[in-house]
Parts: C-alpha cells; structure tokens; sequence
C-alpha cells in the first residue's frame, strides 16, 4: 500500500498534465518559476 502511494505521489508531482498552467506537469512548472525569479533577482545595494 506505501509504494502504491508513492507512485500516485510521483505521478501527481512530476507526470500528470494540468491545463491552467500550460499543459506541463507541476514539477515543471515550479521549476519554470523558480528560474524565473532568479533571472529577475536584482543585487541590493550596499
């Protein structure tokens, strides 16, 4: 029963498709986000 929840983890993380974000899965689109803000990042000034 573990591993079968595992796998259904995995698979809602990393494998199923949303619509709202794309048609990509959310691990992707997470890491799409993260990337984004760090191109965005602006040094503070000392």
């Amino acid at each position: 029963m573990e591993f079968a929840t595992l796998e259904w983890v995995s698979w809602f993380n990393n494998h199923r498709l949303l619509e709202p974000i794309g048609y990509i899965p959310p691990a992707e689109a997470e890491a799409n986000y993260y990337r984004q803000l760090s191109n965005q990042a602006v040094p503070m000034a000392a």
